[in-house]
């Protein structure tokens, strides 16, 4: 057999490889659906009461964190949503943190000004929890229970969640944190309230799904497709995730507070501050997040270039958390050596599997064009299987925009359509996709990663009221 004819069959052969590893999807369909999503109930006060009563506990406190910084168009209705959720108003907290530095920037309308309005239409109606607003002075110098310094430091979201936690109420038994985009399911305080009456162990942190289809209509054909395959790994994908890492994702997060408070809080350094804190409460209190069936809907971002940025912070993050890890040697030898084995097979072994993935095809072409591979004999099944595999990848996403449609805002025929069109984008995001998390591995190669947390931009979904009267 030529070398031509021997190219060609490996290149069959990985073409079957990565379409069994799209079939895993099935299998994390199966799983999600039995041991979670079958499993919702519907809740009420009087279930919490009976349960508190049968385990001589009270039903718990929740304070709501929302890191809000230049998010002056969204986070009036991020606050309506929030005060919509369906549990008693004298238990639950919301708490917006702005940034000082917003100020300085002049604009038209900014955060602060919005959420001072809600306080005080707050305070003129009824049924409406606590809202707070903090905001973060320039120079606190980002610890949990930290200082000002008189200097300027550098914005991230760690450093604003951790001066929000002292904030808190000192009865608050639950901290949850979403972000300034956030729009949660309303029951689903109720089922974190269930699970942490009915639990009897400590240091419990809970984790959700994040659908960022809402702006959808809004989107670039690349990260459409993005958004999409996002939800469907949210609702499928990290329940598996989830028993082999303390994996959470930083917003439709729950932690219970005193844990909060023993473990220091946040690293505010951290490009992934959320993913951070999960190693670190697992090494110090063996706390590992249990997954939760109640969605949280939120943007992706507008363009292919926002995206990019958004995932290479993320990617980068990864990356530096398991380079911190690494260096510490005040925590047991063989649960770190487990999560950071954990964390490079669900980093960059993955990313690096993934990224070779979308290569192949661009490789067989330009070999083909150049005469370097030379098609064999292929069983007619066979080969009949191979073509089909490319309507079963298209069908498939089709599938997940009629799956998650639902959950997009600002529908008409025109968006369908133009959006149905969009998706036949297919071959170009499945290249461009893993790109932010294989140059994560280059930069990082070259001493030259992300080192300061970056805002992602939102898009404008709809004028909000609050902005309107300002």
């Amino acid at each position: 057999m030529e070398l031509p004819q021997i190219i060609y069959i490996i290149a069959v052969f990985l073409y079957l490889f990565f379409f069994v590893l799209f079939l895993r999807y099935f299998f994390w369909m199966n799983y999600s659906n039995k041991y979670y999503w079958s499993r919702r109930r519907p809740l009420s006060l009087l279930d919490l009461k009976r349960i508190a009563k049968e385990k001589n506990k009270k039903i718990p406190m929740f304070s709501i964190l929302v890191p809000a910084r230049e998010e002056a168009e969204v986070i009036g209705q991020t606050i309506e949503n929030l005060a919509k959720l369906n549990y008693p108003h004298n238990l639950l907290e919301i708490i917006v943190i702005t940034d000082e530095k917003e100020l300085e920037k002049g604009a038209a309308v900014t955060t602060q000004q919005v959420v001072e309005q809600k306080i005080e239409e707050f305070k003129k109606r009824k049924n409406v929890p606590i809202l707070k607003h903090v905001m973060v002075p320039y120079d606190f110098d980002g610890f949990y229970q930290g200082m000002c310094i008189g200097k300027s430091v550098p914005s991230t979201k760690g450093r604003a969640l951790n001066y929000g936690l002292s904030f808190i109420d000192k009865n608050s038994d639950i901290c949850g944190f979403y972000d300034a985009e956030s729009h949660p399911e309303k029951d689903v305080l109720l089922y974190i309230a269930y699970r942490w009456l009915s639990s009897d162990r400590k240091n419990l942190i809970w984790q959700g799904p994040v659908f960022q289809v809402r702006n959808f209509f809004f989107l670039s054909p690349v990260t459409k497709i993005a958004s999409l395959y996002q939800a469907l790994a949210h609702e499928w994908y990290m329940p598996v995730l989830m028993r082999q890492l303390p994996f959470v994702g930083g917003t439709n997060l729950f932690i219970e507070s005193k844990l909060l408070k023993e473990i220091g809080g946040f690293d505010y350094n951290a490009l992934t501050e959320d993913l951070e804190i999960g190693v670190r409460a697992y090494l110090e209190k063996d706390a590992w997040p249990e997954y939760f069936p109640y969605v949280s809907t939120e943007q992706t971002p507008e363009n292919y270039k926002s995206f990019f940025r958004q995932r290479l912070r993320w990617a980068s993050g990864h990356i530096q958390v398991i380079e911190k890890f690494r260096k510490v040697n005040n925590y047991d030898s063989e649960k770190k050596k487990a999560i950071i084995k954990n964390l490079l097979l669900k980093g960059e072994v993955e990313w690096t599997l993934y990224q070779l993935a979308v290569l192949i095809p661009v490789a067989v072409l330009i070999l083909s064009m150049k005469g370097l591979i030379k098609p064999v004999f292929l069983p007619a099944p066979l080969e009949w299987t191979l073509r089909s595999f490319v309507f079963i990848y298209f069908g498939f996403t089709y599938y997940l925009y009629i799956k998650y449609l639902k959950f997009m805002k600002f529908r008409s025929k025109l968006h369908t359509f133009t959006a149905l069109l969009q998706l036949l984008f297919l071959p170009l995001a499945g290249f461009l996709l893993p790109l932010p998390y294989t140059s994560a591995l280059i930069l990082r190669a070259l001493n030259k990663q992300p080192r300061v947390w970056v805002k992602t931009p939102r898009t404008q979904e709809a004028v909000d009221l609050s902005v309107k009267n300002i």
